[in-house]
């Protein structure tokens, strides 16, 4: 055998020794992990919806990955509507006809496993602080803003039949409401926002991967994974959004002219609050029952290095909305710098924008305390029965018709 044909041999045993190395190592942290999935059993194209963009699976598994608690894994459930299933038995133990709340938001509003939510929190802590039950519905899910709000309300406001709404805005729902769903928007012949398509950069990511796990060995299936996000996904989202307009670029923002610098975006996220609150003032007719809450990122609770915190660009947008329309407000900003403390970091995840658990049942208290104070009170007596069905608080439910 020459000596050039043994050393390609010896180099072709090397190579598919190595490989089959590599390909045992990948399954065996498939079946112990994994820490990549390259089963991707999970992925198809249900998740896809021309009304709502996105829409949660009836029962999802997720793996908490957010600071200290990487390995937390919870079950959440979703019905039919995509509105949370929970365990709220103890919640409403011995009530009769409590007042419904349905609590719109992104992942903020949808939180972790079932105890582990702004919700729940809420009505914990009005049952043990006032004695009042709250029947609560979450139907807060990642990334929804208010471009999303508008078709969901119209669809869930005739199912659900809530007493009370609470919508919580996030300082991302700027950038999601321009960036991501502005040229996906359906309008009627009224232009009327009536749908929200499904986004081709999630169609895309999804179709990747669902070709990559067609591949039989783990190494190709590795290699696909890692073409579609390093090269793949980042050419198609450069075609399909802003290069110019960055996620929390405008919260750090601290020119003079900020409105104006602006004006495009802020234009697109105040139109869709001011069409959310058409369809709310539809549904209730008395603003009071609307409560819009603004929770806090670190950087409006932390000065960077140069001292500056993050504006109020997004926060001051809903309370003019909620302000014409004569909707509650609470910000709680101020409310978490105070209980936060001087170390807010210690209430939020490390490599993350969201709470920790901490830092969620403390804004949820914040929040049930001013629903208290300032919605139940202002309504009469909420407090006082804690049992108001539509007919006794006079809520006229309109139908899916009316609401459009």
């Amino acid at each position: 055998m020459k000596p050039w044909f043994r050393r390609l041999v010896h180099g072709a045993l090397l190579f598919i020794s190595w490989g089959a190395i590599f390909e045992i190592g990948l399954r065996l942290q498939q079946y112990f992990g994994p820490l990549f999935d390259l089963e991707m059993a999970s992925v198809n194209l249900n998740w896809e919806s021309n009304v709502l963009n996105h829409k949660p699976a009836p029962e999802n598994q997720s793996l908490c990955i957010y600071g200290d608690v990487t390995g937390f894994s919870y079950r959440r459930l979703f019905d039919e509507n995509g509105v949370r299933v929970i365990d709220d038995k103890a919640l409403l133990e011995g009530c009769s006809k409590p007042p419904s709340v349905l609590f719109l938001g992104d992942s903020f509003m949808e939180g972790y496993d079932d105890e582990n939510t702004l919700p729940y929190h809420v009505a914990q802590y009005l049952k043990k602080e006032h004695g009042v039950c709250l029947k609560t519905h979450n139907a807060g899910y990642t990334s929804y803003s208010p471009a999303i709000f508008v078709p969901q309300a119209k669809k869930l406001l005739p199912i659900v039949h809530p007493d009370y709404i609470v919508v919580d805005v996030d300082e991302t729902d700027l950038y999601d409401d321009f960036a991501r769903y502005r040229k996906l928007i359906v309008r009627n012949e009224r232009g009327q926002n009536v749908g929200v398509k499904a986004s081709p950069i999630g169609h895309e990511c999804s179709v990747g991967l669902m070709k990559a796990r067609e591949h039989p060995l783990y190494l190709m299936r590795l290699a696909a994974k890692g073409w579609l996000s390093l090269v793949r996904m980042p050419a198609v989202i450069r075609q399909s959004r802003p290069d110019d307009f960055v996620l929390f670029g405008y919260s750090k923002d601290q020119s003079a002219d900020i409105e104006g610098k602006y004006a495009e975006p802020l234009a697109t996220f105040r139109q869709n609050l001011r069409e959310l609150a058409d369809v709310l003032k539809g549904y209730t007719a008395d603003g009071s029952r609307v409560l819009f809450i603004f929770h806090p990122h670190l950087g409006h609770l932390k000065a960077d290095a140069e001292g500056h915190l993050w504006n109020n660009l997004v926060s001051s947008s809903v309370e003019k909305m909620c302000i014409d329309n004569g909707f509650l407000f609470f910000n709680a900003t101020e409310t978490l710098k105070r209980r936060f403390g001087s170390r807010p970091e210690r209430f939020y995840w490390s490599r993350d924008i969201h709470f920790t658990f901490e830092g969620l049942k403390e804004y949820s208290k914040a929040v049930a305390a001013f629903m208290a104070s300032d919605m139940f009170k202002r309504r009469g007596s909420a407090l006082d029965d804690g049992d108001r069905s539509h007919a006794a608080t006079g809520l006229v439910v309109p139908s899916a018709d009316q609401l459009q």
